[in-house]
């Protein structure tokens, strides 16, 4: 299988508050795989084959409906304001003593290639989650991320590895929230730096200073749910503290909704230069929630409201982050293959889900297949699908179709490596680790099988 790269400088960005830790090497990109070509790297490419491309797919009132709709289907999918006041302490208590459990009696390793005893569970973990500090009735409290942070699996950064020197794969990071996703929060850590929090695609541990407490739900409500503020719709937007735009604050990324502060006059003047002005939320000294002005650049690639929910503008969404890097969970500022999927989606205002199982159950499913077998029903239900709506999944893998070119099947999604050799006990592997365009052939010279054998479910997002 062919492999070459298409020469070009690829920029990896830090955020503000992003950890200190050395970056794997990326390979630079966007890198032209299988029989891909250099005008396939481009979502018009793509749009110009697509008859109707332009045409709406979902209103958004028909948007809203179909979040009910996840919601109902996906239990982690949340809707942070309709939660109860109150919630029975057994149950989260329940749910707390689950996860350790499960990570407990897993065979897991760390960052120096050592297996993690079972003490480090019982002598540093346990105390710190203090399920027996749960209360019989949690009352509710409401905040919002006040900066991108991760979700964890325990109160702890310490990396736990499946495999020695899988670095990249930290078994406890779930995924990140944005800025101003807004949580519910049922319990903290014994030393305070930690909070179990419910956000609206995912449930786990949080830096607590992370989060900024408001009064109220009703209080978070008008920021969070705002109904007038700005999409990210660009791979990232950078939010400043002053109008100069001199003092970064931090980089918002694909999807992240900011509310909009009051607009000045001089804003509305036709031509003006002079940044958005927004909303950001920050943490007081003792906990608490403030806000402030911030502002974004004209320049930057938001909007007011959501775009068009179209298969042109879902391709276009999906190729602003071609090239960018791959990252287990959003580590490294980085996307994994759901994450990748779930910002895409996420931007047009689709609650959708994070995890790749939930997202191959969303919208009108087109097939499930075993691997290795069924070709005739996939390539049946291949030569059917709608480019940008339709969802490939395999096991442990998503990807978003792009369309058929002569006999081949084009999909873009973010990828750590292609298996190359036979031999399982080598692995052998080039690195790719970033979102590409592929045919499903990739990795069909090697003992996995390629991306076609291993299908196991196709679904469209409407």
């Amino acid at each position: 299988m062919r492999l070459f790269f298409f020469t070009c400088l690829m920029s990896v960005f830090f955020a503000v508050s992003g950890s200190a830790e050395e970056l794997p090497p990326l390979p630079r990109g966007p890198m032209i795989l299988t029989s891909a070509t250099q005008a396939m790297q481009n979502a018009d490419f793509w749009i110009r084959r697509i008859e109707g491309a332009e045409r709406v797919v979902k209103t958004r009132e028909e948007i809203e409906k179909f979040n009910e709709y996840i919601r109902s289907l996906v239990r982690e999918n949340v809707d942070i304001f309709r939660l109860d006041f109150r919630r029975p302490g057994k149950q989260i208590a329940d749910q707390l003593q689950l996860e350790f459990n499960t990570l407990r009696n897993r065979k897991l390793f760390g960052v120096d290639n050592q297996y993690v005893q079972k003490s480090f569970f019982d002598d540093q973990i346990k105390p710190l989650v203090q399920i027996d500090k749960v209360p019989s009735t949690i009352r509710m409290k409401w905040g919002a991320a006040v900066r991108t942070t991760s979700v964890r699996a325990l109160p702890t950064m310490v990396k736990l590895l499946e495999d020695k020197g899988d670095v990249e794969f930290d078994q406890l990071q779930f995924t990140l929230i944005k800025l101003w996703t807004p949580v519910g929060i049922y319990h903290s850590s014994s030393n305070g730096q930690w909070l179990y929090i419910q956000a609206p695609y995912v449930r786990g541990w949080v830096k607590a200073k992370d989060i900024a407490v408001f009064p109220s739900r009703d209080d978070l409500k008008k920021y969070a749910a705002s109904d007038k503020f700005f999409v990210v719709t660009g791979e990232s937007a950078s939010v400043f503290k002053d109008p100069a735009r001199t003092t970064l604050l931090q980089r918002a990324s694909m999807g992240t909704v900011i509310p909009r502060a009051p607009i000045p006059s001089s804003q509305l003047a036709a031509g003006s230069s002079e940044p958005y002005t927004v909303w950001m939320p920050y943490r007081k000294s003792d906990g608490s929630a403030g806000v402030a002005k911030a502002y974004i650049s004209r320049k930057s690639d938001v909007q007011r409201n959501y775009p068009v929910y179209s298969q042109a503008n879902i391709l276009r969404q999906a190729f602003k982050l071609l090239g960018f890097r791959y990252g287990w969970g959003g580590q490294y500022n980085g996307r994994d293959c759901s994450g990748f999927v779930h910002d895409v989606f996420l931007s047009f205002g689709i609650a959708f889900p994070r995890d790749s199982k939930q997202q191959s159950l969303v919208g009108i499913q087109l097939g499930f297949f075993e691997p290795f077998e069924e070709d005739i029903q996939k390539e049946k239900a291949l030569g059917s699908l709608r480019p940008g709506l339709a969802l490939l999944k395999m096991p442990k893998h998503q990807m978003i179709y792009l369309g058929q070119i002569g006999k081949q099947h084009y999909v873009i999604h973010s990828t750590w490596a292609e298996r190359t050799g036979q031999d399982p006990r080598k692995d052998e592997k080039n690195r790719i680790n970033q979102v590409v365009v592929s045919d499903l052939n990739l990795n069909g010279n090697s003992y996995i099988g390629s991306l076609f054998d291993r299908i196991v479910s196709i679904n469209e997002i409407e």
